[in-house]
């Protein structure tokens, strides 16, 4: 009886649609160049009989490596085999990196290219826009907006947000020297705040500070205001916290996070036939450690720590 060797590599290979293989070409195509240990495959001898049956459960088998969100829903751009998605700051340290004729990279950049090819399209153009528009649905004809937004329930009446990718403490950002130990000395610091943000009134409601907080239109603003000591404090997104004070060249600090964290998702016009494909790709890219992969990648190792290393500030609330 002649034997038939069946490799569970080969039973891998016809389950291109797998999510361990779409896990491992979104980490290649987003730019990694790291490799996992390599995996021997495992023969198994079988009659010809027993084929039929037991190849199926190879698929399977093969198949079920990684446990993420099936694709979902269809995604129909505006402009035909293009994502065009908004922002408002770039070049914003580790979320986009370039200019805004030719970004060159960042987190929210490569999360965009990453859906665009999950979607099938050719490629991904960029617009800025003012973060108070974006957040009044106003997107300047985009598909969708990543800019580290927030649902609200405000938010809501004028856009559809997706699933979350990331869920981020507002961290307090000073100058090196300025320490903030507690709540007393918070309050007496002099506070900015880039308009529309949710962290306009946090800062009034959790922190109350002795002063009003100076308003601005962006966050590359706030924080050169910050640098140049035309206020004293800043609340930014945890991520964008540590990478903005690991590449200030040791003039700013994360001194401290608020005990409430904020859900972070990517933003449609309302109504939107586009959020089911989005939330299907996002659920994905969260459960098979692409979101993750791209953040040590773009924003780097210290932002994994965060959480754990910088202290809690209590606050009124």
């Amino acid at each position: 009886m002649p034997e038939i060797w069946v490799t569970s590599l080969r039973a891998r290979a016809l389950c291109a649609g797998a999510t361990w293989v779409r896990a491992a070409a979104l980490r290649l195509w987003a730019g990694s160049n790291a490799s996992g240990p390599r995996r021997r495959p495992v023969l198994t001898r079988l009659a010809p009989s027993a084929v039929a049956l037991v190849l199926p459960a190879l698929l399977v088998a093969g198949c079920s490596d990684r446990t993420t969100s099936p694709a979902a829903g269809t995604f129909t751009p505006r402009t035909p085999g293009v994502l065009t998605v908004v922002t408002t700051d770039i070049p914003s340290p580790g979320f986009w990196q370039g200019t805004p004729a030719h970004v060159t990279g960042g987190f929210e950049y490569e999360l965009a290219r990453l859906m665009a090819k999950r979607f099938g399209l050719r490629s991904v153009q960029v617009r800025t826009e003012s973060f108070h528009r974006i957040v009044e649905g106003r997107l300047d004809g985009a598909d969708l907006a990543l800019d580290l937004i927030t649902p609200t329930s405000e938010r809501e009446r004028s856009l559809a947000f997706s699933s979350p990718y990331l869920n981020s403490a507002p961290t307090v950002v000073v100058r090196a020297e300025t320490a903030v130990p507690d709540l007393a000395t918070a309050q007496d610091l002099r506070w900015g705040v880039v308009r529309g943000t949710t962290f306009a009134g946090i800062v009034n409601k959790l922190i109350g500070p002795d002063h009003p907080p100076r308003v601005y239109a962006d966050t590359s603003e706030l924080v050169t205001a910050l640098e140049d000591r035309q206020i004293d404090a800043v609340l930014l997104d945890m991520p964008l916290a540590v990478v903005t004070a690991d590449r200030s060249h040791a003039r700013l600090t994360a001194a401290a996070q608020l005990p409430h964290a904020e859900t972070i998702a990517a933003a449609m016009p309302k109504p939107s036939g586009n959020q089911e494909a989005v939330d299907s790709a996002l659920r994905a890219f969260t459960a098979d450690g692409t979101i993750k992969h791209l953040l040590r990648v773009w924003v780097g190792p210290a932002a994994a720590s965060a959480e754990t290393s910088i202290p809690l500030l209590r606050t009124t609330r």
